[in-house]
């Protein structure tokens, strides 16, 4: 195991667990780069970590079988980012002096093992020094309130009740009169609206590309079912074919018609225009998932055509639009029809210059990138009809290559991906935009390698 395992010694305390951890790493306990990033350090010590879809549980530490055996940690994907990364930092004490023991998960059970890793997490998360360094930025008589405590939360990339616990219990910074009392004024304080009042994010992105940066995605399934299961997930329930009073075995038989018929199927007509589009959809998915073609923005006329394919004019896919469009309730303008290819070309261009450095760049860094150019074709709208599909569709082949899963916004999660989107256009903002699509990649994965905890 790599040289961070080995660290723990019989006796040791947490808070000089974590020094040793954090000086192992090379980080200066008083001026560490925060926020310090609890994943990184866990692959530093060869764990894998995957988000799993739990109730109670926060958090659990599978113990490797053998040397030759992988250690594994669950993390609950429903918690907040900050209680996330707390959990990945006891998770990981437990690998560095318990992993000679049994499961270790957390729950509601709280004893020395437990109450160990908690405040090794803590440690590890918010040293003394750099916290007592910038605690003094906002000290008033030699004390800090919950105000306080908040903005250094915010730094350190943690949950403000263990940020104030930590400056309470830790520093003696933060007046209380006993546990009871703090834990009240903690409850009362609503941390989450102080911060929209402030302007400050729930889920900072910089604590999301920590989570994703370092993740592995793996597949439980043969990367062929991967797409599989996608596209049934994605396609059939998720495109909502509303106003289809059918059942699936007769989408199905439909589906199968158009596929094998083309536009001399029965029902290549207006009517059945849900299920035509939903056919050429699949077509789109059964196309990137396997094709070994290079990826360019031209392929984007392909995409539609295949979209279109179905209907009774299937020749009207892939040309671009020949006059101007406006998008009902959206804050841009779409681009001159005139302006189409001139921006098309331009955009290919950004697109081969991602491609290009795609090894190098971090999943992160990736993501940002490709959302970009998943908002910039909406905005050129070079089709009549079909633009978000094929933007999403052309995001999903830029993920595919990265080795990463592809994603879709469920119905319920719809309106925040719209008012992503807005921001993105009215004030060029794409962090929520890039927050969301991360989330989407844990929550396929979730989806994909589903199995009963």
């Amino acid at each position: 195991m790599p040289e961070l395992s080995d660290l723990y010694k019989p006796g040791m305390r947490p808070e000089e667990l974590a020094a040793c951890v954090l000086g192992k790493s090379g980080m200066d306990m008083d001026n560490p780069r925060l926020p310090i990033d609890p994943f990184s350090l866990m692959r530093s010590c060869g764990i894998v970590y995957q988000f799993m879809d739990a109730k109670k549980l926060e958090g659990v530490y599978i113990v490797p079988e053998d040397a030759e055996d992988v250690p594994m940690v669950g993390i609950n994907y429903n918690r907040p980012i900050t209680r996330q990364r707390f959990t990945a930092a006891h998770e990981l004490c437990h690998h560095l002096k318990d992993r000679r023991s049994q499961i270790c998960p957390i729950g509601n059970n709280v004893n020395a093992m437990e109450r160990y890793a908690e405040q090794f997490a803590a440690a590890l998360l918010m040293p003394l020094p750099a916290l007592r360094k910038m605690a003094a930025e906002y000290m008033v008589d030699g004390r800090v309130d919950l105000q306080a405590a908040l903005l250094l939360s915010v730094k350190f990339g943690v949950s403000f009740g263990a940020c104030a616990r930590r400056l309470a219990y830790g520093l003696h910074l933060l007046d209380y009169e006993n546990s009871q009392e703090l834990n009240r004024r903690i409850k009362k304080f609503k941390p989450d609206k102080e911060k929209e009042k402030l302007g400050i994010p729930l889920e900072p992105l910089e604590l999301l590309a920590q989570a994703v940066d370092s993740y592995e995605f793996f597949y439980q399934v043969q990367p062929e079912l991967t797409w599989y299961i996608f596209k049934n997930n994605f396609i059939f329930n998720e495109n909502r074919m509303e106003g289809v009073d059918l059942e699936e075995e007769e989408v199905a038989e439909i589906v199968a018609d158009l596929r094998l018929k083309g536009s001399d199927s029965e029902y290549c007509r207006a009517d059945y225009d849900d299920i035509i589009q939903v056919t050429g959809h699949l077509d789109i998915y059964d196309y990137i998932c396997s094709t070994e073609e290079r990826l360019d923005i031209y392929k984007l006329m392909k995409l539609n055509r295949l979209l279109f394919q179905y209907t009774p004019c299937p020749d009207a896919g892939g040309g671009t639009r020949q006059n101007n469009a406006m998008v009902q309730g959206a804050c841009f303008e779409t681009a001159d029809w005139r302006e189409i290819m001139p921006r098309i070309i331009a955009l290919g261009d950004v697109v081969e210059k991602i491609m290009a450095h795609m090894a190098e760049d971090s999943v992160s860094e990736f993501i940002e990138k490709a959302m970009r150019v998943h908002h910039e074709i909406p905005q050129i709208h070079p089709f009549v009809d079909g633009n978000g599909r094929c933007s999403r569709a052309f995001l999903n082949w830029m993920l595919r290559l990265k080795n990463l899963p592809p994603i879709y916004i469920k119905h319920k999660e719809k309106e925040r991906y719209y008012e992503a989107l807005a921001l993105a256009d009215s004030k060029g903002d794409y962090k929520p935009l890039t927050k969301i699509l991360i989330k989407e990649l844990f929550r396929t994965m979730m989806e994909i390698n589903r199995q009963p905890m």
